[in-house]
């Protein structure tokens, strides 16, 4: 059963805590929350929604084929012992891929390094 003031004083200040200011909290709590998740990178395709974290192969299940696809290889660099520059041998390929909605939506561009979505960005028109 609720108590509908607990607490005491600290240093003079009242620590009484109601109803209404637990309310408060948590309703600042879960608003807070919302702004942290629509922050993330995402795009909704029809009733689905992709993140960084949606594999390549579901992307292209829930969101069909890209509108455009661009594919680059990079050599990998790193610094040896002396701070010299060197390629390792590795290639790293990136893709970016514009996806489309509607005419209406704003194209979302969707990078892939190696196999991984690595940001989802919208594309000003």
């Amino acid at each position: 059963m609720w108590n509908e003031r607990c607490g005491r004083e600290i240093a003079g200040i009242d620590m009484r805590v109601t109803k209404t200011n637990y309310l408060v909290f948590c309703v600042g709590l879960m608003a807070l929350a919302a702004v942290n998740v629509a922050g993330a990178d995402s795009m909704r395709c029809g009733k689905w929604v992709v993140s960084e974290a949606t594999p390549v192969d579901e992307l292209l299940t829930k969101c069909g084929e890209p509108r455009s696809r661009d594919v680059s290889k990079d050599d990998v660099w790193a610094t040896n012992v002396n701070g010299m520059r060197v390629k390792t041998g590795a290639v790293t390929t990136t893709e970016r891929w514009i996806f489309q909605a509607s005419s209406s939506a704003l194209p979302m561009q969707v990078v892939i390094v190696d196999g991984k979505i690595v940001s989802l960005t919208r594309v000003d028109k």
